[in-house]
């Protein structure tokens, strides 16, 4: 996790904004003071470290905070401050140990098998595929490198402690309900870690023998690479269980019918095999389907192409999708908003900053 002495001045006040707290005053690179009036309390955040005091006058602000929320110790509360501005997943290996210690290969194990897993979610948020084999998406790369960080792992157990942070540069637009034009700005990152939840839980299903259709546990995240991260983390012969459990950031859409927790026993091996191998001999859909209403259209005057945005589903997933068509794909988009028909468009999906994209070449056509 991220150590109380670690926790940077902007990450204090990244969690005080999330709270609901107000700032009252501020210098700049000296100090902002800021104000819950609901709880009744106060507190002062410094900036420059050169000051003698510096670490008393955070550590004063800290324990401010930590009163306020009632929380008892150092670790609860830097989990706290840092799941402001991340999601944080906590993976617990239940094993058992020798002296306290493990394996350095296990240890190694679990590191590769976590990187793996986000891999996986990362890719299945994009597209959701049984086998994501070949050339990542450049989004998952940028995930990968710059948003995922580890932090110090708790004290007394085997908890590997991954920060994911929520970076609006790496934003999309959530459908909203009722049509509204409006919409809701959720990162990539919350996606990534949905993603995940629900794809351990049908990956767990799969394993365990559950009754659940192989193309239901795909849409929901679970794919051949998954089930190779697990694997991995479970091949150490000591280990009972992989405690998988999830903190969600404030500061962005709570997540619905999304486990915080996943719990999973040490698979049978050759049920590892049977559910990988299912998975990787599923075939590949080339071309991503999104079935829904257009809802905005885009052009230049003049101009033959334009921008087309469907609010619809993808998969099982509902997002907002841009497309360029040109001429009679234009014009069918354009007669399918002012008729409120829905529409299919096809093509390859892939997420550009803040819009998810369908990629050329696209077809579109109403549905009757």
């Amino acid at each position: 996790m991220v150590a109380v002495e670690d926790l940077s001045p902007a990450a204090v006040e990244t969690f005080l904004k999330v709270s609901g707290w107000l700032r009252t005053d501020w210098r700049e690179g000296l100090y902002s003071i800021w104000e819950s009036t609901t709880e009744r309390a106060s507190l002062m955040v410094p900036f420059d470290r050169s000051y003698r005091d510096f670490p008393a006058r955070l550590r004063d602000a800290l324990a401010t905070i930590a009163d306020v929320y009632e929380i008892g110790n150092d670790e609860d509360l830097a989990l706290e401050i840092a799941g402001a501005r991340h999601d944080i997943l906590l993976v617990r290996a239940d094993q058992t140990t020798v002296d306290g210690s493990i394996p350095l290969s296990e240890a190694q194990n679990l590191l590769t098998g976590v990187s793996q897993m986000l891999s996986a979610a990362a890719c299945s948020a994009i597209r959701p595929r049984a086998s994501n084999q070949g050339r990542r998406p450049d989004a998952v790369k940028e995930f990968l490198a710059e948003e995922v960080r580890m932090g110090h792992t708790l004290r007394g157990s085997f908890v590997l402690t991954i920060l994911a942070q929520h970076d609006e540069e790496m934003s999309e637009e959530l459908p909203v309900q009722g049509g509204s034009e409006a919409a809701a700005i959720g990162t990539y990152t919350r996606r990534v870690m949905t993603t995940l939840a629900t794809g351990l839980t049908a990956s767990r299903d799969l394993l365990e023998g559950e009754q659940v259709e192989l193309d239901e546990a795909v849409q929901n995240g679970a794919s051949a690479e998954l089930i190779d991260s697990i694997d991995r983390m479970s091949q150490f012969p000591g280990l009972r269980a992989l405690d998988v459990s999830f903190r969600w950031s404030p500061s962005q859409p709570q997540p619905v019918d999304t486990a915080s927790r996943v719990v999973l026993r040490r698979p049978d091996p050759d049920r590892i095999h049977f559910v990988r191998d299912a998975l990787r001999q599923r075939p590949v859909v080339e071309q991503d389907d999104v079935t829904g209403q257009v809802i905005r259209l885009e052009r230049a005057e003049g101009q033959d192409e334009g921008v087309v945005v469907i609010d619809g589903s993808l998969g099982r997933t509902r997002r907002r999708v841009k497309m360029r068509l040109a001429g009679d794909d234009y014009r069918l988009a354009l007669r399918a908003h002012d008729e409120r028909r829905a529409v299919v468009a096809s093509g390859i999906v892939v997420l550009e900053k803040r819009s998810w994209w369908l990629g050329p070449p696209v077809r579109i056509r109403s549905v009757s």
